[in-house]
Formats: C-alpha cells, structure tokens, sequence
C-alpha cells in the first residue's frame, strides 16, 4: 500500500500513522515524509504524466539520519531520481 500511490494523500495517511503511534517525523529536503522509528523515506518517482509513491527503507543503522541523503546514508544517485 505504499507503492504507486498518490504521494499527498499518502503522506497525510503516514503522518496521520506517525502520530497515532508517537513516532518522530522528518521531512528530506525534498520535502518528503520520513520515519526514523521505522526507517521508511517516502520518496515519490515520475510515471508517464503522473507522480506515484516510492518509499525506500533503510537498516536500522542509518534510521536516525534516514532524511538526510547529503550524509551518505541513502545514495546520492537516489536524490537525483524522479
């Protein structure tokens, strides 16, 4: 349910889940939800015409700095996609 969906509503839905569960939230530079608790970056990606989510997850390890893809922690190469 996190794959291919409308990145705004979705990312209402994620917070709406965050907050209920009293998990941090960040936001990437981008402007992107983002869950350290969970280590999940809601990224979205250019379909045709339309724009869809695409989260990506990361090891427990990187979860603290999981918005933060200046730091290394997630590929540069992932910023650059859309």
């Amino acid at each position: 349910p996190l794959v291919g969906q409308t990145p705004s509503v979705l990312a209402s839905r994620f917070v709406d889940y965050l907050i209920a569960l009293d998990h941090w939230i960040r936001y990437s530079g981008e402007g992107e939800p983002c869950s350290p608790d969970l280590g999940v970056v809601l990224r979205v990606q250019r379909a045709g015409d339309r724009v869809l989510s695409r989260p990506i997850m990361v090891a427990e390890v990187w979860t603290d700095r999981c918005w933060d893809g200046h730091e290394g922690f997630i590929p540069e190469e992932e910023w650059r996609t859309f």
